[in-house]
């Protein structure tokens, strides 16, 4: 059945999709003014392995006997290890051996399998993992080396789980610029598995074209392999003497503060007396007598006797007695004669006989 329109635009747009992509992730084509060079160094004669059983390689298993005072440091790689896996360049002497798993020509697919199906007579203390340099021609996209190489590290992981990572040894037949985005990729897959990753590109300038043998590709023997072995014994020593850093505090949800009592408020101080109740009340009167409501009292009471109610706030108030003497207040015939010119009441004259009883009146007032 033919297809219709629309699965040649999808298809169209895939493909547009796919070249956007990739001129996104890295550079796949080396640029205009990128010429490949070979090296100056120099670099012993090829000799001949046997085939692997499981790749279409040369493979060479080297495992170091004795020395069980020593941490064994495993280095997996390519043919960057031909020259320690025969002999050629020696590792530095120290409180680490290595024993060497070369596959010149390996991929990381192939070295994936290579590691799965190793019969090693030792156990590791370490493992060292040389990013597999001919991804750069084996793979299309740097993704696409990253997903094999990602595979190739939970391959390691799952017999040794003590691993880290050294970058790529670049080439001076590839552009710098495709270099470091292969190992930018390789980079992020370590770090998402929690694996350690030294870059060492930066040891290795273009420039210093004696580190390389004349097919560009190698490292050379007197000059590009001994500054590797360095690299690779300061790599075990931080990896295996550098403390590991204690897991992150995960965050706990707070809630909110309960006390497991309740405190009491105690207050030191004078005790008051309760207030009476509120239908008491005290009378007080002028002759410093005086008697509750709830006694019986004469009908001789005297008018000038005042009544103060008890005052409660609704604290302990003491009631005290309130009274306020009256003095007499007397007026002589002459003062009084005056005031009632001054202000005559509608009694008219006042006689003399009065005097008195007015007084009285005042006094009782």
């Amino acid at each position: 059945m033919p297809r219709g329109r629309s699965h040649r635009r999808s298809e169209a747009a895939r493909r547009r999709l796919e070249v956007t992509r990739t001129e996104r992730i890295g550079i796949q084509q080396p640029s205009v003014d990128f010429v490949p060079l070979g090296g100056t160094g120099k670099r012993h004669k090829v000799m001949k392995w046997e085939a692997s059983l499981v790749t279409p390689h040369q493979h060479k298993l080297v495992i170091p006997d004795g020395s069980p005072d020593k941490q064994f440091i495993l280095v997996i790689g390519a043919s960057h290890l031909r020259s320690f896996a025969d002999g050629i360049v020696r590792m530095p002497a120290g409180r680490f051996v290595f024993g060497f798993m070369s596959t010149p020509g390996a991929a990381a697919n192939d070295l994936r399998l290579e590691v799965l199906n190793a019969e090693v007579s030792r156990e590791p203390d370490a493992v060292c993992i040389l990013a597999p340099s001919n991804d750069l021609t084996a793979s299309n996209t740097p993704e696409q080396a990253g997903q094999s190489f990602e595979r190739y590290l939970k391959a390691v992981l799952s017999r040794w789980p003590k691993a880290f990572c050294i970058s790529m040894v670049p080439r001076l037949t590839e552009s710098g610029e495709k270099v470091n985005f292969y190992n930018q990729e390789f980079h992020r897959r370590a770090k998402r598995l929690g694996v350690s990753f030294t870059s060492i590109a930066e040891y290795y300038p273009r420039s210093r074209r004696h580190l390389w043998c004349r097919d560009g590709i190698h490292l050379s023997d007197d000059h590009g392999m001994p500054l590797l072995a360095e690299l690779i014994w300061m790599s075990s020593y931080q990896f295996l003497e550098t403390p590991a850093l204690p897991p992150p505090v995960q965050r706990q949800v707070s809630h909110p503060y309960t006390p497991r009592f309740v405190p009491r408020l105690v207050l030191k101080g004078v005790e008051r007396p309760p207030p009476p109740p509120p239908s008491e009340w005290t009378s007080v009167k002028s002759d410093r007598k005086r008697k509750h409501s709830g006694e019986s009292e004469s009908s001789s009471a005297s008018p000038s006797s005042r009544v103060f109610h008890k005052q409660a706030d609704g604290t302990s108030v003491a009631l005290r007695e309130c009274f306020i003497p009256l003095n007499p207040v007397r007026f002589s015939e002459e003062m009084l004669v005056a005031m009632e010119k001054v202000s005559p009441s509608a009694l008219g004259d006042v006689p003399t006989g009065n005097v008195v009883i007015f007084n009285k009146l005042l006094t009782i007032r």
